[in-house]
C-alpha cells in the first residue's frame, strides 16, 4: 500500500479536536432533567476542564512520542487505529445485516409454506364444490326421469287408478310402485338441498381462503423486496468489513516495511545528535579554559535558568519513552514545551551563541554557552525552529529572543524541544528552570 499523504500538523488537528470534545462532553453532561445550581454549573465546568486538560496532556504525550517520525508513519498508525477502531462496529453491523437477511429468508419460507397450505385448501374446497355440483346434476337428472317414468299420461284422478286396475294386485302393485317413487323423489330431494347447504358454507369458507391467499401473496411480494434489500445489505457490510481488513492488513504490512528503516534512521539520528553533544563538549572545554579565572560561585541548580516560552506548558517531559508505533524505548533528551508555529522563543539564561544552523534531526538549532558555574559547564539548544533571530558568535541576555518556533527536522507539529546540557551531558531542563512566569 502507498502512503502518498504527509502530516505537518496532524497532532495540532488531534488537540483541537480533543479540546473540542472536552468542552462538549462537558456541555452535555450539563443538561439534566433537574435545574442546575450554580454551584453545580461550577463542579461540571470544573469536570469539563479537568477532562479537557487531561485530552491536552494526552495529545501532548503522543506528540512527543511521536517525534522524530517520519509523518508517512504517522499517519499510516492513525490510520490503522482508526480502522482498528471502525473494524468492531462495521463487524457488528455485518452480524446485523446478516441476521436481517436470514430473518426476512425464514419469514419468506413460513409465509410460502401458509400459501402453499392455503392454495392447497383452495383446490380441494374447489375440487369438493364440482364433486357436489356433479351429484346435484346427476340427483336432478335421477328425479328428472323419475318424473317421467312415474306420471307420464297420468292425469286421471285416484278413482281412476283404482277403478282402471284389472285385478287386486296389479292396483297394489301399481300403488306400491308409486308410493316407493315418491318417496325416493322426495330423498332425492332432500340430499340435493343438503349438498347445496354444504356447498355454501365451502364457498364460504373458500372466499375467506382465497381472502388469506391474496394477502399471503402480498406478504411474500414485500418479503422479496425485503429480503433482497437485506441481501444487498449484508453483502455491502461483508465487502466494508473485508476492505477494512485488507486496509487494515496493508497498513501492518507497510508499517513492518518502515520498522527496520525507521529503526536505522533512529540510530544514525542518534548518532548525529551525539556528534552535536560531542562538539559541544569540545567548545565548551575549551571556553572553559578560556574562562577558569571568571568561574561563578553558583551552583548548577533550580533557577539558574527563565524558561524559553512567555507562557510555558510541557508537553513532554525529559526521560525513557516507549514509541507507540513500534514499541522500542529511547530516551527523549530534553522537555518540549507547547510554542505554536511562529511563537517567539528566548534565552533562558546569558550567553554566547555557539551556533545557530541546521543540525540534522534537530532541525534549525540555536546552541548557547551559559558559562560555568561552580566549575561545570553549561549550555542549552532550542530545537526545530522557524528562524533564527540570533547569529553565531553573538552574546545574548536572559530574556533575549533567539528565533521562532517550527517544526524543522524530524518533527511532527511545531513546538520547541528544549534541552540543556551540563558538561555536554544532557539533564532535566526542569531541574534547572524556574520559577514559572
Amino acid at each position: 500500500m502507498t502512503i502518498s499523504r504527509r502530516i505537518t500538523t496532524l497532532i495540532a488537528l488531534i488537540l483541537a479536536t480533543a479540546v473540542a470534545g472536552g468542552l462538549l462532553v462537558g456541555a452535555a453532561s450539563a443538561q439534566g432533567t433537574r435545574t442546575p445550581t450554580a454551584s453545580s454549573y461550577d463542579d461540571e465546568i470544573a469536570d469539563a476542564k479537568k477532562e479537557q486538560q487531561s485530552n491536552e496532556q494526552k495529545l501532548d504525550d503522543l506528540e512527543s512520542a511521536l517525534e522524530n517520525t517520519d509523518a508517512a508513519i504517522v499517519e499510516a498508525n492513525r490510520q490503522l487505529k482508526e480502522l482498528e477502531g471502525r473494524l468492531p462496529v462495521v463487524q457488528a453491523e455485518l452480524e446485523l445485516a446478516q441476521e436481517r437477511y436470514d430473518s426476512a429468508v425464514l419469514e419468506q419460507k413460513i409465509v410460502a409454506d401458509k400459501l402453499a397450505a392455503a392454495q392447497a385448501q383452495d383446490e380441494a374446497l374447489t375440487a369438493q364444490i364440482a364433486k357436489d355440483e356433479e351429484r346435484i346434476e346427476l340427483i336432478r337428472q335421477a328425479i328428472a326421469v323419475l318424473a317421467r317414468e312415474s306420471y307420464v299420461g297420468t292425469d286421471i284422478s285416484s278413482l281412476g287408478v283404482v277403478f282402471g286396475a284389472q285385478s287386486a294386485q296389479e292396483f297394489v302393485d301399481d300403488f306400491a310402485a308409486r308410493s316407493s317413487a315418491e318417496r325416493v323423489q322426495a330423498n332425492a330431494l332432500a340430499e340435493m338441498e343438503q349438498i347445496a347447504a354444504v356447498n355454501v358454507n365451502r364457498a364460504a369458507r373458500q372466499e375467506a381462503v382465497r381472502e388469506v391467499i391474496e394477502e399471503l401473496k402480498r406478504q411474500a411480494d414485500a418479503l422479496v423486496v425485503e429480503t433482497e434489500t437485506a441481501r444487498v445489505a449484508a453483502e455491502e457490510k461483508k465487502a466494508e468489513v473485508e476492505k477494512l481488513l485488507d486496509e487494515a492488513q496493508d497498513l501492518r504490512d507497510y508499517l513492518e516495511s518502515k520498522r527496520q528503516e525507521y529503526l536505522a534512521k533512529q540510530a544514525e539520528l542518534e548518532a548525529q545528535q551525539e556528534a552535536v553533544r560531542n562538539e559541544l563538549r569540545d567548545l565548551l572545554a575549551k571556553k572553559a579554559a578560556e574562562e577558569a579565572e571568571q568561574s561563578t560561585s553558583t551552583p548548577v541548580g533550580k533557577g539558574i535558568m527563565n524558561f524559553p516560552t512567555k507562557v510555558p506548558y510541557v508537553t513532554s517531559s525529559y526521560g525513557w519513552r516507549l514509541h507507540p508505533v513500534y514499541g522500542y524505548y529511547r530516551l527523549h533528551a530534553g522537555t518540549d514545551f507547547r510554542a505554536y508555529c511562529g511563537t517567539p522563543i528566548y534565552a533562558a539564561a546569558d550567553g554566547e551563541v555557539l551556533w545557530a544552523k541546521t543540525v540534522g534531526g534537530f532541525g534549525q538549532q540555536v546552541m548557547l554557552n551559559h558559562g560555568r558555574y561552580n566549575g561545570d559547564s553549561v549550555a542549552s539548544s532550542y530545537n526545530h525552529l522557524s528562524r533564527f533571530a540570533v547569529s553565531t558568535g553573538q552574546y545574548v541576555l536572559k530574556g533575549d529572543l533567539v528565533g521562532y518556533s517550527g517544526t524543522t527536522g524530524t518533527s511532527t507539529a511545531c513546538h520547541l524541544h528544549f534541552e540543556v546540557y551540563v558538561n555536554g551531558s544532557t539533564v532535566d531542563p526542569m531541574s534547572i528552570l524556574g520559577p514559572v512566569p
